[in-house]
């Protein structure tokens, strides 16, 4: 079983080209189920909002696997079940099997406070429910207005804050007795050790990104940071365990 964990492409109709590049990019690469982890699009005002080239998108990655997966991205939270359902994606909030588990990862930010109260505002189903009820142009407009609060307010803010939490990541790992814990958000990629196991972060995107492979077999699992682009995918970091036992051992 091979699994592709991708994240943060950011896809923003103004510049089609980036859409070309990341079908490009995950046309050379072979899966059984795909994984798309959220902040795939820049921002979704709606599913009344979209235009052909997100339908172009949404469609190459609805048949390019088995079994094709969206989680809510803090940028794309509100593309909905019914429209996915039209391009063979199902929508979930998180993805666990085979002792790992996959999310975006703005959970595990718990230090940035300002986002986390905004979080929990607009997720809450009135607040959704009045801004779908506005016309296009005005929800366009809040979208563009939330970007440029959020781009200055990471630009004023200490890095630390907008990375995951060490005891957040092994709440959630213990939490799903997961030896591996795989999500974006952050734009930092690496595999790193954990008390729980390992923690493999996607990157974000431009006309290249960073994705993870996850390939379990009967006798053993691995997992590969890839960099992922229009001359195919070129791993970077491996490690594996063999199935029953937590311990992970890098082979690259």
């Amino acid at each position: 079983m091979r699994r592709l964990v991708v994240s943060d492409f950011h896809l923003d109709p103004s510049d089609p080209a980036r859409y070309r590049a990341a079908m490009e990019a995950l046309s050379h690469c072979v899966c059984d189920q795909l994984i798309l982890a959220g902040d795939i699009f820049e921002a979704w005002i709606g599913d009344d909002g979209a235009t052909d080239v997100d339908s172009e998108f949404l469609a190459f990655c609805g048949g390019h696997s088995d079994d094709t997966l969206f989680i809510h991205g803090n940028r794309d939270f509100l593309i909905s079940e019914q429209f996915l359902s039209g391009f063979e994606i199902r929508l979930v909030d998180r993805y666990a099997a085979d002792e790992f588990i996959v999310i975006h990862g703005d959970e595990l930010c718990t230090l940035d406070h300002a986002y986390q109260t905004f979080k929990q505002e607009v997720r809450q189903p009135t607040w959704i429910n009045n801004f779908l009820e506005k016309p296009l142009s005005e929800r366009q407009a809040i979208a563009d207005g939330l970007r440029q609060a959020s781009r200055e307010s990471q630009a004023n803010r200490p890095e630390a804050i907008g990375d995951a939490v060490d005891s957040e990541i092994d709440l959630w790992m213990k939490d799903y007795g997961a030896t591996l814990m795989v999500h974006g958000h952050t734009h930092r990629p690496a595999i790193q050790q954990t008390e729980s196991g390992l923690r493999a972060v996607t990157s974000d995107w431009d006309r290249s990104g960073l994705g993870v492979f996850i390939d379990t077999t009967d006798s053993a699992q691995t997992v590969s940071l890839v960099r992922l682009s229009d001359k195919g995918p070129t791993i970077t970091e491996q490690w594996s365990r063999q199935t029953g036992t937590p311990e992970w051992k890098r082979n690259s």
